[in-house]
């Protein structure tokens, strides 16, 4: 069975993680919401074509990003719970090294991101380059909220990840004598 300190350090890790993503969620479900409130109070208030273009964007990012955090809300308690399980169990060591597995994986899927991100960035800047329409002006508009939105979850996101995984893999040297 493994150390009774060791299990508390790693419990105290995964936990500490998911609460600060379950955090994260919760604060990208309020934020879409209040963006689609303001997309319809812009809409409602000025009727534009740049607003309407604008609004359909932003309730569309904000129907999106809502699904996400959503989904990773129910994933992330479910996760949480075998992790902390698996680490309570005689087989830690296999637990401990699949999370680690994970977490690189999550980590490393930021750089596409990233450029996922700087993809939709220059859609949204072309466009309003290339185009006198005000509607895809809005439409610009809005996707750039999504690349704000995006830039400011992942940078949070991957530094609770890369400090997730520090502390995860900073007991190799306690599954080697706890063996």
């Amino acid at each position: 069975m493994p150390s009774n300190n060791l299990t508390l350090h790693l419990q105290a890790a995964v936990l500490d993680y998911f609460t600060g993503e379950r955090h994260a969620m919760l604060l990208i479900l309020g934020g879409a919401f209040l963006m689609a409130a303001l997309a319809i109070w812009l809409l409602a208030a000025t009727r534009s074509s740049f607003t309407t273009g604008f609004s359909a964007m932003v309730l569309a990012v904000s129907i999106l990003l809502s699904g996400i955090a959503g989904g990773l809300l129910v994933r992330d308690r479910a996760l949480s719970s075998g992790i902390v399980e698996g680490i309570q169990s005689a087989d830690q060591a296999s637990t401990i090294h699949a999370e680690r597995q994970r977490i690189s994986t999550v980590i490393g899927k930021y750089a596409v991101y990233r450029r996922v991100v700087a993809a939709v960035a220059m859609l949204g800047l072309l466009a309003l380059l290339l185009s006198d329409r005000s509607w895809l002006h809005g439409v610009s508009a809005g996707l750039l909220t999504l690349v704000i939105a995006q830039v400011l979850i992942d940078h949070y996101s991957q530094g609770r990840a890369e400090a997730y995984l520090l502390a995860i893999s900073s007991q190799k040297a306690s599954f080697a004598i706890h063996r």
